[in-house]
């Protein structure tokens, strides 16, 4: 985001990237190290990527995530695992059982030998968040960039992940969301302590059932959220990541070591004062039938692209939702 910030200002003042960011933001050597990336957009095709510096910045700003972003906290919480120049990545899955770790032996005794049980899991596929933005010359020279549009992007990414982990939607323009395929239970009549009590144990039955259960986490409406602080004791564990994607009413219960993502290890900018651009959310192929249509070079207007490409997927069915909490 900060050298997104830098590109634009570079751009409007008719300088070199790298000045226009130690103007901004001053030595910060993991930031002029996506800026550099960014020269050269990582594609997945790609010869190179940007680095190990340029992979703590993603990190980093997933990290920053977490306190806007439920899905952001699974991601730090579960599998990491990285593209690398990989179209796609499988992530097997894996059904543990007490007695794949073998059998008790006296001395001397002969010693079992057993198959590992690995499911096939998930494979992962890049899909990519892409947003284009455009300011006048004089809003870019004239304001606070940086903080501006590096609030506004960590807060809509935020949504825009929270929306698309914890959605139902099969795999496609976006990869599918952990719910696919999931039957909801529903929840306890009546309200109150007994009505959290119970779709919390029918939540934990559930993942129980399927070989799960050891370490879950909640994520739920900030109603939710709220109503599990002022209901269950003070020692109740469970770590609770309240969503504004979640619909109030919906608890989902999932396992974070059976959740797997991958995110590519630089986003991708490009920054454009001669593009014609449809100035609207959802434009057509043919770029002259769009409406309204406009010039950003005759409007003295500059636009930038931000890309973000991301993976993710459950390597086994350890997640269970109820809908309709009355608590």
């Amino acid at each position: 985001m900060r050298a997104t910030s830098a590109f634009l200002r570079a751009h409007v003042r008719k300088i070199e990237p790298e000045i226009a960011f130690k103007n901004l933001f001053g030595a910060d050597r993991a930031g002029e190290t996506v800026l550099r990336a960014a020269t050269n957009p990582a594609t997945v095709a790609g010869a190179t990527w940007a680095g190990p510096l340029a992979h703590a910045t993603v990190s980093q700003t997933v990290v920053e995530m977490v306190s806007a972003s439920a899905a952001a906290a699974l991601v730090a919480a579960g599998m990491k695992l990285d593209f690398d120049r990989l179209a796609s990545i499988h992530a097997p899955g894996r059904l543990v059982d007490g007695s794949d770790a073998g059998s008790w032996v006296v001395e001397g005794a002969p010693v079992s030998v057993r198959v590992q049980r690995i499911t096939s899991g998930t494979t992962l596929t890049p899909c990519k968040l892409v947003v284009i933005n455009a300011a006048t010359r004089e809003q870019i020279e004239s304001s606070n960039i940086e903080e501006v549009s590096r609030a506004l992007l960590l807060e809509s990414m935020a949504l825009a992940l929270d929306t698309a982990v914890f959605g139902t939607q099969p795999a496609g323009n976006s990869p599918a969301g952990i719910l696919n395929g999931v039957s909801g239970l529903t929840g306890i009549a009546g309200g109150g302590l007994a009505a959290l009590e119970g779709d919390i144990k029918a939540l934990i039955t559930a993942l129980v059932a399927v070989g799960a259960g050891r370490a879950p986490s909640i994520v739920c409406n900030p109603i939710q959220a709220t109503a599990i602080k002022l209901l269950a004791s003070p020692k109740f564990d469970l770590p609770v990541w309240p969503s504004n994607a979640i619909p109030a009413g919906e608890v989902i219960m999932v396992e974070p070591s059976s959740f797997a993502s991958a995110f590519a290890p630089t986003p991708e900018f490009e920054v454009s004062g001669h593009a014609l651009l449809q100035f609207q959310d959802a434009p057509t192929q043919d770029p002259m039938a769009g409406t309204p249509t406009k010039s950003v070079w005759q409007a003295d207007m500059t636009a930038w692209k931000t890309t973000l490409r991301a993976a993710w997927g459950m390597r086994a069915p350890h997640v269970a939702f109820v809908t309709g909490a009355t608590w």
